[in-house]
């Protein structure tokens, strides 16, 4: 299966804080994978190489979301790495949903790397990171607010900028609750973010907080 994930300029910010954290080890062969409630079937048991359509819960991190009807989400954390016997791969951070070539809506969930800082320092943070992708250019917030996610006090931005002489549209979401970071990013083309954003809406308002286990 063609990896999806290096599609758009959100992955490498989810990649890059994945990489620090001490993840939770995975083996392949479990036929229900822990984090997931629902998936589609698949011959292969590795989630990274599933598709998943409707609810996707996150046990250990306490969250779910609705992927919308007609599209599907995939693993977005490290690929899983061969073994004789079994495929290992790391904790599951959430699901990526593909919109188009170069579009797409990132769902992603991790302990909080800085315990003492704010849901505003998480925010300037990963404003840092677009500014200083040295792959954009004309970089600028339109927005940046105070936001419901569920019932989490959250930042949302809205920045525009051109990504290799495209230009780009960023709508993001942190929220914090309990040492855990959570985050709904939709990055798209200029010209897509109205259709698009139809699409973040649908995942936004499903967002739930759910025990963890």
């Amino acid at each position: 299966m063609r990896d999806v994930r290096v599609l758009v300029p959100s992955m490498n910010r989810t990649q890059l804080k994945t990489l620090p954290v001490i993840l939770l080890t995975i083996v392949c062969s479990l036929q229900r994978v822990d984090s997931q409630v629902k998936g589609t079937q698949s011959k292969s048991p590795c989630p990274d190489d599933r598709e998943w359509t409707g609810k996707y819960r996150n046990y250990v991190y306490g969250f779910s979301v609705v992927i919308p009807r007609g599209l599907k989400g995939y693993w977005n954390s490290a690929r899983c790495a061969p073994d004789e016997k079994y495929g290992v791969c790391m904790g599951d951070h959430g699901r990526f949903i593909p919109l188009s070539s170069d579009a797409s809506i990132d769902v992603f969930v991790g302990y909080q790397m800085e315990s003492d800082w704010s849901v505003v320092d998480h925010e300037h943070q990963a404003i840092s990171f677009l500014t200083k992708d040295k792959d954009n250019h004309e970089f600028h917030v339109v927005h940046s607010r105070w936001f419901r996610l569920g019932r989490l006090h959250a930042r949302r931005f809205e920045a525009r900028f051109l990504h290799n002489d495209k230009p780009m549209v960023t709508d993001h979401i942190i929220a914090l609750h309990q040492g855990v970071e959570y985050e709904l990013i939709l990055s798209t083309g200029a010209r897509r973010y109205g259709k698009d954003k139809i699409q973040f809406e649908k995942v936004i308002a499903s967002g739930k907080l759910t025990p963890r286990v």
